[in-house]
């Protein structure tokens, strides 16, 4: 009887650290797919660097929110349900890049230039697992970890937290092709922070209410819809 209420106790452990390494391989590979570990030095300090991710923010979510156990029918449904939403928001992502190509021929070349360099493998792989673990499973937890206990209020921290890092999102993707001209390139520097920022929001509360494993399914549905269409529409 003992041993069985100690394995019952010790379940949630168990899911947390089956969990934390299968983020954690799942880290490894998208990086050694986008082609950011390239030599023995920079594998060990993607390792370290990555555990730590994973393990602060697992165990952030995990003293703000708990998740509940799934039976194969609900991770079914929920796998479905991302692809869905993942789907929904790409042709939105569509619609708001038409929207944006739309406000000056030089922004449609930064568009069109920024989807010509990005590879699929990225798109599909690395950046939806590598842009969750670091956004939403750190930092998102991490924000929500802070906030709770300085607002004592666990759906305002929630909401800041969703709010800060759906931001931080936006700003991860400004990295591109930008007209030279300023007043364009701030332009279409804050249309991307409106796309991004909303997107941001989308997965966050996917996160937050699925789990972290939707949450990267869903970006790769998003990313999935947009190299599908890209082609036809720009």
């Amino acid at each position: 009887m003992t041993d069985l209420m100690a394995a019952i106790v010790d379940r949630p452990q168990r899911d947390r650290a089956r969990a934390g390494i299968a983020a954690w391989m799942a880290f490894m590979v998208a990086l050694l797919v986008g082609r950011d570990i390239d030599d023995a030095g920079s594998f060990v300090v993607a390792g370290v660097g990555g555990a730590a991710i994973v393990l602060r923010g697992f165990a952030a979510a995990s003293g703000v929110r708990s998740l509940p156990r799934r039976d194969i029918a609900q991770r079914v449904r929920l796998t479905l349900l991302a692809i869905a939403a993942g789907a929904g928001l790409g042709l939105a992502n569509v619609a708001a890049n038409w929207l944006i190509a739309g406000m000056h021929p030089l922004i449609r070349a930064a568009l069109v230039e920024r989807f010509v360099a990005l590879r699929p493998l990225d798109a599909l792989v690395a950046a939806p697992i590598v842009e969750e673990v670091e956004v939403r499973l750190f930092l998102m937890s991490a924000l929500a970890w802070i906030l709770a206990r300085v607002t004592r209020r666990g759906d305002v921290a929630l909401g800041l937290a969703l709010i800060g890092s759906a931001m931080v999102f936006a700003a991860l993707h400004l990295a591109r092709p930008l007209p030279l001209d300023p007043a364009l390139a701030n332009l279409y520097r804050a249309a991307l922070i409106a796309k991004y920022t909303m997107a941001g929001l989308g997965l966050g509360w996917i996160f937050w209410r699925w789990g972290l494993p939707y949450a990267i399914l869903c970006h790769a549905a998003v990313n999935a819809a947009h190299l599908a269409l890209q082609n036809r529409v720009f």
